[in-house]
Formats: structure tokens, C-alpha cells, sequence
């Protein structure tokens, strides 16, 4: 298959990315064998743990092919591409690829699956199916950064809630049923919305002779980039299929009114994922009912399947309604972030899992405060938009890891105290100094203390959304004060003062315990102190996406 310049195929003909999605899968297939032959449980958890170094590997092997400065023909290059036509019928590609908005994140994602195993150490009760269920989402979840195809997308998209839901309902709380059901419900019932238009975009394709789900060429025409065999932007297209099939005569003969309602079924959808207020609902009792390896990677890693869709689709499917209602979506943003940070205050005498999850509320509207500067109108130029989105990368990726490194150690504490209240701890620290020091870097971290990552990206959206919308950035900032109180608090709670709770002393942390999270850390202090290799993963990639935003949008 000829593909155009923009789409780079990998120089060694090796499908790189097909074997990174199907490694997980593999691995399901070993878990299933080492049942049938009755090993016993210490040798799976080892096995699968060694196993989730196989995704790592060759996510590593991935990077190391990809060109962060490679562009063309007014986008980011997308690379290591394998695209194989699927269903004739309707046009449907097998196709994959990698770009600087989607492989910070599928390095995130192999980063942080070892640690959900090793967090799932203590589980007895259905051990196979604990550990298969992980790597079947790491697959669904690898398989949505790298699909380029709206089928495939939307399959990996819909099918990574699977094994969450059945991870919450058979291994989480007291309150996992209703978790797992509300959690379920919220992610299907809005993507129906983007379903719809997804089909009502390939009709309006068909009308000019290039039926396609291609996210890549449907990107660049609502970018109003050339797409060979079509004439017109995306928005065009739509306009002139509503107007032929009716639509118009009723809504009227208003194109932005069509882009607009295409931007909120993308926005809603994704927004929901990504907890953005007033869709947030789900969030905190999902990561708190969840058993501790689920809430690792829905916080970690599968909040920002949310984010990357408004990456890959909301701005350049829709960048004038993107940018029109750029100010409402900021506004959103910031409750979020307010509402998120006084969230996790109100649980410093509670349970110390909602609390994690309501700061994870306040970090992800941070990030949607920069997609929308990015695409907010002004004289910002590229590099002030590019910065937002650049920013917004490395806050995903800090804020997987240090989140990821909280919930796992919540669940050491629990371990150690059965218990998840934070009320009636305190002390603990002369016991456990070893625990201590390490959840507080993993708190700092997770505050943005200069010299970690989440200073880094938290830096570069500020900067970014100052350019263009410095009302709403001010306001955010209320959120970085006040989460920065409720975490440590926490940790005063847990750690400091005189040891009158019960327990009043634990054990401190076993080896195996500080050298799983030790990585984790030092990836937060690396990127804190040199993030320009992270940085420059996506930044030729945002600097191309953030241009239509800075020409004229009629």
C-alpha cells in the first residue's frame, strides 16, 4: 500500500507495534498454560511480572526507532506505521502508528503495568484471573494509543472498560458493585455520542468518494491540510452532506453550529474519561473501591485515554469550535481543578484512596486547562500553544507516575494497618522512616516540587495557558495551594506527630517494596531535572497541531 509522506513505515519491515499490543495477550495465553499445569502461585506472579518486561522492552525499541523532529506536509510524522486493509466493504484499515502525542503515553503504559502486578502480591482469592485481566488491559489500552483507524480506535477504546469493570466488581471494596456498574455506564453512555458522529462523518466521506475512518486524513482535513482525492475541510464536507440530507433547512445554514455539536459528542466523551467537571462522578468511587492494581492503572495510566482522544480528535476534527468555545471548556477546567483539590481536603480524616483520587480530579483539569489554551483565540503564537500541549504531555506522564506510586503505596499502608481511613493514624514514621521518606518524595512529586516531574508539566501549562487565557489560569492556581495542603496534611496524618493511633507502629518497608517503587521515583526526579528528552517526544508534533490556531480561523 502507497502511503503518503506523513506516514513513515518502520525502515526494518518489523510490525513493532502489532507485537507490542500482542505481547500483553501472550502473556494472557502463558497465565492460562501455567493454570492448566498447576504452578503454583509464587512462580505466575513471578512469571507474569517478568512477562510485563516483554511490553517494556519493546516499547523501548519502539522510541528508539521514532524521530521526535520528523514532520511533513504540516503535521507530525506518524511512524513506524502498519496499515493493512481490513474490511473492504466499508473501507476499514488495520492500521497503526506512532507520534509524539500518543508514545509518551504507551511508555507510560509498559512503565506502569509491572508495578500493578507487583501490586497485586497479595491477592488469594482468583489469582489467574487477577493477573490476566491486568494484562488484558494494558493490551486494550496499548492498542488505543496506537490505533489510527476509527474502528480499531473505538474497539480498544470501549473494550479496555472490560477487564477494569470486572477488576473493580471481583477484587474492590465493600462498594465495588456500584462502583464498577457507575463507572461502566458513565464511559459507555458517552461515547454513544461520539459513535454517532463518527458515522454520520464517514456518510458525509462517502458523498465525496473517500469513505474512510482514517483519524490521520480525517485530522488534517478539519485541519484544512491536503488529503489526497478530497476537495474542502472537514467541516465543509459535513456542511454540505447535513444541508443535502435536510439537516439545515431545520438548524439552519450555520457551520459552526454543526462543528460545534460535533465538537461537544467528541468533548463529552473523552471528558468523561478524563474527569472533567461536571463528569467527574465516577472517579473517586472507581480508584477507591478498586483493588489496589486497578486503581494504579485507571489513574496512571487510563485517565489519560481521555486527554489523548482530545489530542488526536477534538482539536483537529473541530479547531474553530475547539477554539470558539475554548473559554467554556477553561472554565470547566478550572471547577475541576478547584473542585478536585478541595475534594481530596475534605478526606484528610478519611479514606486516604478518595483522597488520592480527588488530587487525580485537580491534575487532569490542569491538563484540559492546557488544551483549551492551546486552542483558545489571541496573538499567542505557536511556541506559547505548543508549551500548553508539550505541558500537558509531561503532567500525564508525571502524573502517572507519582499517583501510580500513591496508590501502591496506600496499599502497603493498608497491608500493614487493614485499614484505609486516615483517622486515628499518626507517628508512624518512627517505625517506618524508610515508608516515610519514600511517600513523601512520591507526595512531592505528585504536588509538583521543583525538581520533579509534576513541577515540569505544571510549569510549561501555566505558561502556555497564561498566553492565551490568563483569567482562568490565575484562577487554577487556587488548586495547586490548596492540593498541596490536603497531601500534606496526609502525610501529617499518617507519619508525624506522636505515635497515639492505632497501630502505633508498623513495619517498615520490605525490600522487594522499595526497589518496586524506587524506579518510579527516579524517573519523576529524571524528568524533573532534564525533561527535554520527554519534551522533545511531542514537540514537534504540538507545534505542528497548535499552527491552525494560530492562522485566522473563518
Amino acid at each position: 500500500m502507497n502511503l503518503p509522506e506523513y506516514l513513515i513505515p518502520a525502515a526494518d519491515g518489523i510490525p513493532w507495534l502489532t507485537l507490542l499490543v500482542l505481547a500483553p495477550l501472550a502473556g494472557i495465553a502463558l497465565i492460562g498454560l501455567a493454570w492448566l499445569l498447576k504452578f503454583n502461585e509464587q512462580t505466575v506472579k513471578a512469571g507474569v511480572l517478568a512477562w510485563t518486561g516483554v511490553p517494556l522492552l519493546l516499547a523501548g525499541m519502539v522510541w528508539a526507532r521514532f524521530d521526535p523532529l520528523a514532520v511533513a506536509s504540516g503535521q507530525g510524522a506518524v511512524q513506524l506505521v502498519e496499515r493493512v486493509p481490513w474490511i473492504q466493504a466499508i473501507r476499514v484499515d488495520y492500521f497503526l502508528g506512532v507520534d509524539g502525542l500518543s508514545l509518551p503515553l504507551v511508555i507510560l503504559t509498559a512503565v506502569m503495568t509491572p508495578l500493578a502486578v507487583i501490586a497485586s502480591w497479595g491477592i488469594r482469592e482468583r489469582l489467574h484471573a487477577h493477573l490476566a485481566l491486568l494484562l488484558l488491559l494494558e493490551a486494550a489500552m496499548l492498542g488505543y494509543f496506537v490505533a489510527l483507524d476509527f474502528f480499531f480506535f473505538f474497539i480498544f477504546w470501549e473494550f479496555s472498560l472490560v477487564p477494569a469493570f470486572f477488576l473493580i466488581q471481583g477484587w474492590g471494596r465493600e462498594q465495588r458493585r456500584y462502583a464498577a456498574f457507575k463507572f461502566f455506564v458513565y464511559t459507555m453512555a458517552g461515547s454513544l455520542g461520539m459513535l454517532l458522529l463518527f458515522q454520520v462523518i464517514y456518510l458525509a466521506m462517502r458523498q465525496v468518494g473517500m469513505p474512510t475512518f482514517d483519524l490521520i486524513a480525517l485530522g488534517r482535513l478539519g485541519q484544512g491540510l491536503p488529503v489526497a482525492g478530497v476537495e474542502g475541510t472537514l467541516r465543509d464536507i459535513l456542511f454540505a452532506y447535513l444541508e443535502q440530507i435536510g439537516v439545515t433547512n431545520a438548524l439552519g445554514r450555520y457551520p459552526l453550529l454543526y462543528s460545534s455539536i460535533a465538537m461537544w459528542a467528541i468533548f463529552i466523551a473523552f471528558a468523561i474519561k478524563l474527569a472533567v467537571w461536571p463528569f467527574h462522578t465516577w472517579l473517586p468511587d472507581a480508584y477507591a473501591e478498586g483493588p489496589t492494581a486497578a486503581s494504579i492503572l485507571l489513574s496512571a495510566v487510563m485517565s489519560k485515554m481521555g486527554a489523548y482522544g482530545m489530542l488526536r480528535l477534538l482539536l483537529p476534527f473541530t479547531p474553530d469550535a475547539a477554539q470558539y468555545f475554548a473559554p467554556v471548556l477553561a472554565a470547566l477546567a478550572v471547577v475541576g481543578v478547584v473542585a478536585g483539590a478541595f475534594g481530596a481536603l475534605s478526606q484528610v480524616n478519611g479514606d486516604i484512596k478518595r483522597l488520592i483520587g480527588y488530587t487525580s480530579i485537580n491534575h487532569m483539569g490542569y491538563v484540559m486547562l492546557a488544551i483549551a489554551g492551546a486552542a483558545a483565540a489571541g496573538e499567542a503564537g505557536i511556541d506559547a500553544r505548543a508549551s500548553a500541549i508539550n505541558g500537558a504531555l509531561v503532567q500525564m506522564v508525571a502524573h502517572g507516575l507519582s499517583t501510580g506510586a500513591l496508590f501502591y503505596l496506600a496499599g502497603v499502608l493498608y497491608e500493614r494497618t487493614g485499614r484505609w481511613e486516615l483517622s486515628g493514624l499518626g507517628g508512624l514514621r518512627a517505625g517506618a522512616p524508610t515508608f516515610a521518606g519514600v511517600m513523601g518524595i512520591a507526595l512531592f512529586a505528585n504536588l509538583g516540587l521543583p525538581g520533579l516531574a509534576g513541577f515540569v508539566g505544571e510549569f510549561f501549562i501555566f505558561r502556555g495557558a497564561w498566553a492565551t487565557l490568563p483569567f482562568f489560569t490565575a484562577l487554577a492556581v487556587i488548586g495547586l495551594v490548596v492540593t498541596a495542603l490536603a497531601l500534606l496534611l496526609m502525610f501529617q496524618r499518617i507519619f508525624l506527630g506522636p505515635a497515639t493511633g492505632t497501630p502505633r507502629s508498623i513495619p517498615d518497608l520490605r525490600p522487594q517494596e522499595f526497589w518496586a517503587i524506587v524506579p518510579i521515583l527516579v524517573l519523576s526526579l529524571l524528568i524533573g531535572v532534564y525533561p527535554g528528552p520527554l519534551i522533545g517526544l511531542g514537540n514537534a508534533a504540538a507545534g505542528q497541531l497548535v499552527a491552525i490556531f494560530v492562522r485566522a480561523l473563518s
